[in-house]
Formats: C-alpha cells, structure tokens, sequence
C-alpha cells in the first residue's frame, strides 16, 4: 500500500512525516482504524534518496508487516492471558477464580511488554519506506 507524505523533519535516515491532505484520508477504507490520520509518523529512507524538508514523498507501508505488528499489539496479550489464565489453573487447581483470573492479568502484561519490546527491537525494520519524491518542496 503506498500513501502520499509532506516531510517535516529529518534524522539520518528517519525522516518524519505528516499527512498531506484530509482528501486522501476520507477516501481511505483503512480510516477507521488509522493511527497515523492527523498524526506525525516516521519512515526510513532506505534508498538514500535526496530529500529536504517540506517534499511530498511517495511512501510503502508492506500490507504483512502492517497486519503482522496489529496481530503483536492486538493478539499476543490475548494469548498470553488465556495462557496464563489455564496455566495458574493447572498448577494452582484449588484455586478460586480470582487466582486464575490473576494469574492471566500477569500473562496479559507480559503480553503487553512482548509486544513493546518487539516493536522497540523492529522500529526500523517495520518502518514504511521513502520510495520517490513526488514534488520538491521551493523556498519563497
């Protein structure tokens, strides 16, 4: 999926970025579910690609990695708490509820903090990617 950006700043290869126009946001499918509508957001140029701030730039956000890193944010807590959840039942069987109910919330905040330190470990990797300057940004 590729979307149009305006740089705002640069930092080596980071370069972040801002939401061109409302327009193209409304026509979207994914809106409902955007993070980055009216947000800044960061991207790599990977290609080293000639870009000063203010440029509009053509940027590739790969579908997998997308769908990959809402199934580690929104998936792995919920496993690990169901893990958790059967697990304080079959070591703790006399155990009331409130136990195993417990012992899921700690599944759940590792979830939580396998997902974080997952995503801190691959921000660059799953960063979208600069792939074309689309119009040069003129000083006046």
């Amino acid at each position: 999926m590729t979307e149009q950006a305006r740089i705002i700043s640069m930092d080596d290869s980071l370069v972040t970025l801002a939401c061109m126009d409302e327009g193209s946001c409304a026509s979207c499918r994914g809106k409902g579910f955007c993070n980055v509508q009216g947000k800044q957001y960061t991207a790599v140029n990977k290609n080293g690609l000639e870009l000063s701030l203010g440029d509009d730039v053509e940027i590739y956000l790969p579908p997998g990695k997308t769908i990959f890193s809402g199934f580690m944010v929104m998936m792995l807590p919920l496993i690990t708490f169901t893990v958790g959840f059967l697990l304080t039942a079959r070591i703790l069987p006399d155990a009331g509820e409130a136990q195993h109910a417990a012992g899921g919330f700690l599944g759940l905040a590792a979830g939580f903090l396998g997902a974080y330190f997952y995503g801190r470990t691959q921000k660059k990797i799953s960063q979208p990617e600069i792939l074309r300057v689309i119009r040069r940004h003129t000083a006046t």
